[in-house]
């Protein structure tokens, strides 16, 4: 088979320098066909970039571009493998989706003020990932491989049954599984998940639960129906709501009743995710498989090629390890900039030494 993997990453602090807030990221791809990478000598499998913006900015929301911009260059680098080597699968470090989470605080900013030239809006990027998302479900080979996952949706279908928040095990699915499931087996949320509704409704039942039995969506005094009723009709709105804020366009209208609006739920939650335990020295993890990829095939191929050590796909973690960003790379590029400014004979040595003068030189910045 031929196999492509692709990961990014961007720098896990920011350096302060010159007045600005400074971060790097980077993408890569590494295709395998059979054991021998054929991707070595390619020079378009790997690219990188850089935000500098103001420092008055809120620091969360500079960080959500940093972390869109990554994800931005990891889809393109992942439809450029695809189309490059016709790999038979793709293996994208992540789910399909988890960039969408508040995307709603950068939608309506202004990121060319903010020194970002590629997007005019804070919404152009999430919509371009979105677009290059979808893509990459509806290809036909790729799947995300999710190492680090904190669904508790095993938590919500015994709540379910329950009613009763001392019922549950208090433990995410990833640990529980740990524990449960043996070498080489897996395990399906389409097993346990009932009516429409799917892992992620399950895991907002317990997210949700002392909101509902404080709002009175949950009573003791309801039959288990009436509470499984009410509590996923609630949790349902409450997801669209969440979904449709951080992946519509700023200016619409956010309306759950909206048949004919787009159901991100659904269209998050169509991806089967499996649980799988490729080693018996790892915990399970989590294959979110896109539209059309066989189950049976992915499986194969995982076990077949896992680390042992890690319990994630080899190429995976060779990838991983290909572009992993030191927290000193931003400090070492933003001396670079101060070097390359010093030099610039255009550039007013007394504006420098002004940007400088306020550092203290005993600390990086």
């Amino acid at each position: 088979m031929r196999i492509g993997a692709v990961d990014g990453s961007s720098s896990p602090a920011f350096s302060d320098r010159l007045g600005y807030r400074i971060g790097v990221y980077t993408a890569c791809y590494m295709v395998f066909d059979g054991s021998k990478i054929i991707s070595d000598k390619d020079d378009e499998n790997m690219v990188g970039g850089y935000m500098m913006v103001n420092q008055i900015g809120d620091i969360q929301q500079t960080r959500k571009i940093l972390t869109l911009l990554m994800t931005a260059k990891e889809r393109e680098m992942a439809s450029r493998c695809i189309e490059k080597y016709d790999v038979d699968l793709l293996l994208i470090d992540g789910s399909f989706y988890g960039f969408r989470t508040r995307c709603s605080e950068i939608k309506n900013l202004d990121l060319r003020s903010l020194g970002i030239e590629e997007y005019s809006s804070g919404w152009e990027l999430v919509k371009h990932v979105l677009d290059l998302t979808r893509k990459l479900v509806n290809s036909g080979k790729t799947v995300g491989v999710i190492k680090r996952l904190r669904t508790c949706a095993i938590d919500g279908w015994i709540l379910s049954k329950t009613w009763d928040k001392e019922s549950m095990l208090n433990r995410n699915d990833r640990s529980i599984l740990r524990s449960l499931m043996p070498f080489g087996k897996y395990f399906d949320y389409r097993d346990i998940v009932e009516d429409e509704w799917s892992y992620l409704h399950y895991s907002s039942l317990v997210t949700w639960y002392n909101e509902m039995v404080k709002k009175g969506i949950i009573r003791k005094e309801n039959t288990p129906e009436e509470n499984r009723k009410n509590a996923f009709n609630y949790v349902n709105n409450k997801l669209r709501i969440q979904t449709a804020t951080d992946l519509s366009p700023p200016t619409s209208k956010i309306n759950v009743e909206d048949k004919d609006g787009i159901d991100y739920v659904k269209e998050i939650t169509s991806r089967p995710r499996i649980h799988a335990r490729l080693s018996k020295y790892a915990a399970p993890i989590c294959l979110e498989l896109g539209e059309g990829v066989d189950l049976d095939t992915v499986l194969a191929y995982t076990l077949k090629n896992v680390n042992i050590v890690t319990g994630i796909p080899f190429p995976i973690d060779l990838v991983d390890e290909q572009i992993s960003i030191d927290k000193e790379l931003p400090r070492e590029f933003a001396e670079e900039v101060e070097a390359t400014l010093l030099l610039e004979s255009e550039i007013s040595s007394d504006e420098v030494e002004a940007r400088l003068e306020p550092l203290n030189p005993q600390k990086e910045g």
